[in-house]
C-alpha cells in the first residue's frame, strides 16, 4: 500500500488540516508565540499511526529536546525514534538512538547521520518517517553565509520529498533579515507562521492549497 492511499500527514489538535506525504513545512515565529511546541506537536502527531521520527537538536542536548517532546504529549520510542544533538559529546554512556555531531556549523556531519538514521528506520519497516529540524536559526547563526545552509536545506528536504515523508523545521524570523528568511523558505513546500496576541495563541499556513484561511486559534496545553 502506497503512503498516499494512507492517507496524508495529520496534525490532531492543531487547525492544520492533513498534508501529502512529502511536503515540508517551515514553522516560523518568534519563541514566546509558542513556535517550538508547534513544531513539536506537529512531529508528535504521527505517534498514534506508529510512524517513525528523527529530530534534529541544534540549539540544546538530546534530552533536553526529549523532555520537550514529552511535554507536548509525545512518547519518544527508541524502536522508531532518534536524535541528532550538534554538541560536544558527553562523558556518558553511548546510546543508539542519540547521533553527536560537534557543532551546528557541521552540516555535512548532521546530513551523513540523518542519512544514516532515515536508512535504519526504512530498513526496520517504518516507511512514514517524520523529520523535526530545532532549528535552522541556528545553523544560520553557525554559517558564515546562507549557501551552505541553504544546500543542506535542499538536501534534506529533497529526501522528505522522494521519501514522501514530512520534514518540519523552525525558524525564529525576528533573528534574521526578511531576505535570509524568504531564501530559506524557498526550500520548503509551505510556511506556518505563528504569533501571539494580547490574549491567544494563532497560527496560518501558507503556500498549501486545502488549509484554513487566516490566523487560526490554537491552544498551548
Amino acid at each position: 500500500m502506497s503512503q498516499d492511499a494512507r492517507g496524508g500527514y495529520r496534525f490532531d489538535g492543531l487547525p492544520i488540516d492533513p498534508v501529502t506525504p512529502g511536503t515540508n513545512l517551515l514553522v516560523a515565529g518568534p519563541p514566546f508565540a509558542g513556535t517550538r511546541d508547534v513544531a513539536l506537536r506537529m512531529a508528535a502527531a504521527g505517534e498514534a499511526a506508529g510512524e517513525g521520527l528523527i529530530l534534529v537538536s541544534t540549539d540544546d542536548p538530546a534530552a533536553t529536546l526529549i523532555d520537550d517532546y514529552a511535554d507536548v504529549g509525545g512518547t519518544f520510542d527508541r524502536r522508531r525514534m532518534a536524535v541528532i544533538e550538534c554538541i560536544e559529546p558527553s562523558e556518558g554512556p553511548e546510546d543508539e538512538n542519540v547521533r553527536t555531531v560537534r557543532s551546528p556549523g557541521d552540516l555535512t556531519g548532521i546530513g551523513i547521520e540523518f542519512s544514516s538514521l532515515y536508512e535504519g528506520l526504512y530498513a526496520e519497516g517504518i516507511e512514514r518517517v517524520r523529520i523535526g529540524l530545532f532549528s535552522v536559526t541556528t545553523l544560520l547563526m553557525y554559517a558564515d553565509e546562507l549557501q551552505p545552509v541553504y544546500r543542506f536545506l535542499h538536501t534534506i528536504t529533497g529526501r522528505v520529498r522522494s521519501a514522501e515523508g514530512l520534514g518540519v523545521a523552525v525558524v525564529d524570523p525576528t533573528a534574521q533579515d526578511e531576505q535570509t528568511v524568504s531564501s530559506v523558505a524557498q526550500t520548503f513546500d509551505g510556511r506556518v507562521d505563528v504569533r501571539r496576541t494580547d490574549d491567544e495563541y494563532q497560527l496560518r499556513v501558507r503556500g498549501l492549497s486545502d488549509q484554513p484561511e487566516g490566523w487560526q486559534r490554537f491552544g498551548t496545553d
